[in-house]
């Protein structure tokens, strides 16, 4: 690389970095048009399309990096691997990252992301196996280490990975995310070794440490949201809201950590079913107006609304071919309930519900992603409830027709009762194999990953009173059952 090319890439890395896109994307191509021969400058410009949401042209560009034998394609393979991974084109994805592990058997990413793919299907030997393997190649290497953690239940609490969490944290310099991470993974094993004054002390460490990467919690913008919502989706509005198809459309919503994985997992084993998982779809599409709900959908207008759900239908029949019903798994969906409603008149809301103090502490317990602000405060968390409550109290009053209440408790205690009343409200035929949910192949992307995997249990049912000595009245106050207003 000349000195020339060496300048035209930084040039570009700072106008990313400041946030000038169209000028990078120009230098980055620029640089690819006069050296198509200089592999870097294809690879450089594969991960800024792919930061910016446009994969299968990052993939074209990493393809063209590799045909120049650009040095080290490993890298490239894995970085194809997790591409196409996010594309649920998982044999490719596999194939990636195995023929970067072909390249270099010790390509530490490329196990990781292997190790976390064996995981999303359950095939958890294999990925205990990679992840241990990597800690062999890279002792300090702790995400693999957390993995591990979490991938397995640990009953002793002088258990050797309990030794390797605490050395891990007595390091100094660790980033701020491995250590937050490692105090999560030692609150798991604490709690399952049942020495919950000590899991406690490690989430609450876990939690503060998760303050800077989340988004402040604003109580009073999120209770202005939520009044916005409920003036906004008034029967009048669905009276007059114009709809986009007439399909049986299923969407799955519920607090975090309320049993919506595992309410999926089980209509997953019903031949006219297809999990779709957390579908990003409505979340990408309303965040980019950079609105409030109520003010996007009213900035749209007809047209806006007849693009956003003819647009979803396509993605479902693109991502879903032939595919009867597909569910959409997004608990963050509470708030467009009215707006799906009015688009797809047929479709059907599958609402988790479980014990308040055990679902708050559960997110609690969970590392979220920075956009879920409320997690890491318990009356924080509290508080989100009520405003979840207050919403479904709203829904339940306007279409409570459509909406069906999915007891966690009551699944895990006697599931067929609940499977069989939810088949029937969605208008389906009973299939026993919906119940062997645990033993299913198919692919969860979700913190849930292993518990959807072990047989039903009810041990995490009434786990909030374990804590009870620590938890602040706020949320001690939670009303014992339901969402309804």
């Amino acid at each position: 690389m000349n000195a020339e090319d060496r300048q035209a890439l930084q040039q570009a890395g700072l106008l990313e970095q400041s946030g000038r896109l169209s000028e990078a994307e120009d230098r980055y191509r620029e640089l690819a048009v006069r050296r198509p021969e200089f592999a870097t400058a294809r690879f450089n410009y594969a991960c800024f399309l792919r930061r910016q949401g446009r994969p299968e042209e990052a993939l074209a560009e990493h393809r063209a990096a590799l045909e120049l034998k650009i040095d080290r394609p490993e890298e490239v393979l894995s970085n194809m691997g997790v591409i196409l991974n996010e594309l649920r084109r998982d044999a490719d994805a596999r194939a990636h990252f195995e023929r970067a592990l072909a390249a270099n058997a010790d390509y530490i990413p490329a196990l990781y992301n292997l190790a976390l793919l064996f995981e999303e299907f359950g095939e958890r030997d294999q990925a205990l196996g990679m992840f241990r393997r990597i800690l062999d190649l890279d002792p300090h290497y702790y995400d693999a280490l957390v993995r591990i953690v979490h991938a397995v239940r640990i009953e002793d609490p002088q258990s050797p990975l309990i030794g390797r969490l605490r050395r891990a944290l007595r390091r100094a310099h660790l980033p701020a995310l491995t250590r937050e991470s490692l105090h999560f993974a030692l609150g798991k094993a604490y709690d399952d070794a049942g020495r919950h004054d000590l899991a406690f002390e490690q989430y609450r460490l876990g939690n503060l440490g998760s303050a800077p990467r989340l988004q402040p919690y604003d109580r009073r913008a999120e209770e202005a949201q939520v009044a916005g919502i409920l003036a906004a989706f008034t029967p009048a509005w669905l009276a007059g809201a114009e709809p986009v198809s007439d399909r049986p459309l299923v969407f799955i919503t519920g607090q975090f950590r309320s049993g919506s994985t595992l309410i999926e997992q089980m209509l997953a084993g019903h031949p006219g079913i297809a999990a779709g998982g957390e579908i990003a779809y409505f979340d990408r599409a309303l965040a980019r107006t950079a609105q409030p709900l109520a003010d996007a959908v009213r900035s749209m207008g007809r047209d806006g609304l007849r693009a956003l759900g003819t647009g979803y239908v396509q993605y479902l029949d693109r991502n879903f071919p032939g595919a009867a019903i597909v569910t959409n798994k997004r608990p963050d969906t509470f708030a467009w309930l009215g707006l799906l409603k009015g688009l797809f008149p047929n479709a059907r809301f599958v609402h988790t519900v479980r014990e308040p103090r055990d679902t708050g502490l559960s997110i609690w317990f969970q590392q979220l992603d920075g956009r879920v602000a409320y997690a890491n405060d318990l009356a924080n968390i509290a508080h989100h409830w009520t405003l979840c409550r207050r919403l479904m109290g709203h829904w339940q009053g306007l279409f409570g027709e459509a909406i069906f209440d999915a007891d966690y408790d009551a699944f895990v205690a006697e599931p067929r009762p609940v499977a069989q009343a939810l088949l029937d409200f969605l208008g389906l035929d009973w299939r026993e194999e919906c119940l062997d949910f645990s033993l299913r192949p198919n692919r969860v992307r979700t913190a849930s990953v292993w518990q959807v995997r072990e047989p039903l249990y009810g041990r995490s049912s009434g786990r909030w009173r374990r804590y009870q000595p620590w938890l602040p009245a706020e949320f001690l106050a939670l009303p014992a059952r339901g969402m309804r207003a």
